[in-house]
């Protein structure tokens, strides 16, 4: 093979690469491309190479015959050995495109079950309700209300004695403190008695 007589060679006539590459004037880069198979010399850099070291361009290239070719069939064993060449680099980034499309498979599933794990490890709290009810005396009569509402204390339900709905009016406003105040002033400013009880919190799912 041509790359494995070129070194042979250069050995048996105690030459470095770099003075081989001063005698073809080429860099020393190129002649060990050429011995580490990465590339190969046109067909007019053989023929130097091989008066150079003084044997035929088909030992040279590895091929036993007794003329020595013609530029053509030189040129078809440039042809044969490029093509080599470029079979590998193809295998080989075949290979390195697979290796990359696993790990980044790898990385995507590794990515979603990290995230199915804190989704596992954190599930989304239901929404809490608070519910109080409110007795009002006034006047020897007793009044009840109910309120619900959530943590931004927006009324969800609310309801009780016709009777406040008339004279207060408080279903006029969605936020839970504000119709509360306005039943404790109602009844404050006419001498009666608010009493307001909160009752244990409960999420959504449980008032459903």
């Amino acid at each position: 093979m041509f790359r494995e007589n070129l070194k042979e060679l250069r050995k048996q006539k105690g030459m470095s690469q770099e003075t081989l590459a001063q005698q073809l004037h080429v860099v020393r880069q190129t002649v060990s491309k050429w011995e580490k198979g990465l590339s190969v010399p046109d067909a007019d850099m053989l023929i130097r190479i091989a008066e150079l070291f003084e044997v035929s361009v088909s030992d040279l290239l590895g091929e036993k015959i007794e003329h020595e070719p013609e530029m053509s069939q030189v040129a078809a064993q440039l042809a044969l050995l490029n093509e080599q060449l470029a079979n590998r680099t193809r295998r080989h980034r075949r290979i390195f495109r697979g290796v990359l499309i696993g790990l980044a498979a790898v990385v995507v599933l590794t990515l979603a079950l990290s995230f199915a794990g804190m989704a596992a490890m954190n599930p989304t709290a239901p929404e809490s309700l608070t519910t109080v009810d409110i007795v009002c005396t006034l006047d020897g009569e007793e009044y009840v209300y109910s309120i619900t509402y959530d943590q931004n204390y927006q009324v969800t339900e609310a309801g009780g004695d016709a009777w406040l709905y008339d004279h207060i009016g408080m279903d006029a406003y969605s936020d839970a403190n504000r119709q509360i105040a306005l039943i404790e002033d109602y009844f404050d400013l006419r001498g009666g008695s608010v009493t307001v009880t909160e009752q244990e919190a409960a999420t959504s799912a449980e008032t459903e």
